[in-house]
């Protein structure tokens, strides 16, 4: 394969500084491909603690050895991978969808998993416009931990297909628990998936009215210096990002501007032109567009937990924009 500097630049390689493994399978295997896992006494009486607990996978097909990944309290109830995707697979393949693709991404040890299933049958064109279709496809995640480092969740995404770069999520397409045995036990999911799914998400209309209001060059690059470097918590690495992408329309890796520490304007990082960004306006037009580029750079990072994180805060990211917008906004004619 030919070396690709944005992909060596921006692959995912990290969970939390663990290593992780990926793979994909079909939903009715899922889980004999995940790994099983011990609660055990925290060391040997008389030299143990009774009031915690050490959890232990146990052997696979690829290391045959015992792996102690975490320890937690002794009230802690254990939430295994396989018994997750059990009741996730029977809920899907109830669906139709056993035939699926689940892609799989999972730490070092196994200790944190993430599912993703793309539900394509329950797609969304966003123009509503057979000759120019926008259309978003939604995708059910999954994620569990057993070292306590985050809670069960389940979350309904929305990808954007004509470039794969768009993905999206509001607070009501999210169902999340700390590690309570009763919630797997109910039919939760399948309800949540069941009236997410079937209505039009509150996602796409926010999406039809970003398409219609005009934004321009100058207002987002004061935005991206002013407040979303300073107050919105985004690395500046990816604040940089964003400004080169508004400058050239393309991405790749930062790098800083050398001498002194002090606080360098955004133009002074360098960012390799290594791929440009599909799917989006340039210059940018609408609000619509900079959330395409939002999503692109959460999207390209190498810790999932960035990716998570990031994508879950672009809808903040784009509320606080607005604000900082003129009070009077303006629209495209459709």
């Amino acid at each position: 394969m030919p070396f690709d500097q944005f992909e060596e630049a921006f692959r995912l390689s990290t969970w939390r500084s663990l290593p992780i493994t990926q793979t994909t399978v079909k939903v009715a295997d899922l889980r004999e491909a995940l790994p099983d896992f011990e609660l055990r006494p925290f060391g040997d009486p008389p030299n143990d603690n009774p009031r915690l607990r050490c959890i232990v996978r146990m052997p696979t097909s690829d290391d045959n050895y015992e792996r102690p990944v975490a320890v937690v309290s002794d009230q802690y109830d254990l939430l295994q991978h396989r018994v997750m995707a059990t009741w996730l697979a029977t809920n899907l393949t109830e669906a139709g969808l056993g035939e699926a693709q689940a892609e799989i991404t999972m730490s070092e040890f196994g200790e944190r998993l993430r599912i993703k299933v793309s539900l394509a049958e329950r797609g969304v064109d966003l123009n509503g416009d057979l000759f120019e279709r926008d259309e978003y496809q939604p995708e059910i995640e999954v994620t569990n931990s057993v070292d306590r480092s985050s809670a069960f969740n389940v979350v309904l995404r929305w990808r954007r297909m004509i470039c794969l770069n768009g993905m999206f999520t509001v607070e009501e397409d999210r169902i999340r628990s700390i590690h309570r045995m009763d919630l797997s036990r109910t039919q939760v999911v399948r309800d949540f998936m069941s009236e997410r799914v079937t209505k039009m998400p509150d996602v796409i209309a926010e999406l039809r009215r970003w398409k219609k209001q005009k934004i321009s060059q100058d207002e987002v690059r004061r935005w991206c210096e002013e407040w979303l470097r300073a107050k919105s918590g985004w690395t500046v690495e990816n604040c940089a990002r964003l400004w080169a992408i508004l400058e050239t329309g393309y991405d790749g890796e930062v790098t800083r501007p050398t001498g002194k520490l002090e606080k360098r304007p955004l133009s002074d990082y360098r960012v390799g032109q290594h791929r440009r960004v599909p799917g989006v306006s340039f210059p940018v037009e609408t609000a619509y567009d900079l959330a395409q580029l939002l999503t692109w750079i959460t999207s390209n990072q190498r810790t999932v937990e960035m990716q998570i994180e990031g994508t879950e805060d672009v809808p903040r990211l784009m509320a606080a924009f607005r604000k900082m917008q003129p009070k009077k906004v303006t629209e495209l004619t459709r």
